[in-house]
């Protein structure tokens, strides 16, 4: 033939070709879906994958048995992941701060570091019409409360009662990590600076704003929580050792307005 008389025809295959090959794709297609599937029933669903053995550590107060029952559901290694773990365990208990979590996949365990939080004080919610008979709970740095926690006095502990009309939530911020740290610098600077020791700090407004601070000595001193505490001290300061020569008298001390000291 020459090649003038040639006839080209692009994409052009016989319909038996086309079929074949169309079968062969679909072939293709199964084979994948059936080697994904049986990869994933192999690591999420057989028994190869199973957790053996959870090893809990660092817990000091909730036991390992207790930790133990919240996880009964978590029973494979791919599926039980760090962050949900933390999440169902500090669901179930708030006084759990983290989780660290290691798998071994070769021994089908996994350890888990738990990190509890730490008391810093008691936290009471407390009702005008019933004074000192609120639910309380204990409080830690970060102003979270996470556990109920026995009625208190004395100086030793840290003591917040609320009277305010906000909505408390276990597990949940009842005062800013901020404002916590700042109760906590005032109960260890009054006795080693100005002499007394806190029997406890009062709360009277939603916004903090009100802070009544009673000492072991029958007074109490009213701060300003939204303005900055150090010029509140230093005027406290001043008063107690210019103005006030004994304090068996001593009703109260208001540092809550700047540049004024109101006393009785």
């Amino acid at each position: 033939m020459r090649k003038d008389q040639i006839r080209y025809s692009r994409g052009y295959l016989p319909q038996h070709r086309k079929k074949e090959i169309s079968w062969k794709r679909r072939m293709l297609f199964f084979w994948i879906l059936f080697l994904v599937l049986g990869l994933a029933y192999v690591m999420f669903f057989s028994p190869l994958f199973e957790i053996k053995e959870i090893k809990i550590s660092n817990n000091r107060v909730i036991s390992s048995e207790e930790i133990q029952n919240s996880l009964d559901n978590q029973n494979n290694l791919f599926l039980a992941a760090g962050n949900k773990l933390t999440e169902i365990l500090t669901n179930d208990f708030p006084r759990i701060l983290s989780v660290e979590m290691s798998k071994d996949i070769f021994k089908k365990t996994i350890e888990l570091n738990i990190i509890e939080r730490k008391e810093a004080g008691i936290y009471c919610k407390e009702d005008l019409a019933s004074p000192n008979r609120g639910e309380c709970y204990y409080i830690d740095k970060e102003g979270v409360i996470f556990e109920e926690a026995p009625q208190t006095s004395g100086t030793l502990i840290l003591a917040i009662k609320d009277f305010s009309e906000r909505e408390i939530e276990i597990g949940k911020n009842v005062i800013e990590k901020e404002f916590m740290a700042e109760l906590i610098d005032l109960k260890n600077y009054l006795p080693g600076q100005l002499g007394f020791k806190v029997l406890d700090f009062t709360i009277e407004s939603d916004v903090l704003k009100d802070l009544k601070v009673n000492t072991n000595e029958g007074w109490y001193i009213l701060f300003d929580g939204l303005r900055d505490l150090k010029s509140q001290l230093e005027a406290l300061r001043l008063v107690l050792e210019e103005k006030i020569e004994e304090r068996k008298d001593l009703e109260y001390i208001d540092v809550r307005i700047e540049n004024r000291v109101y006393y009785k």
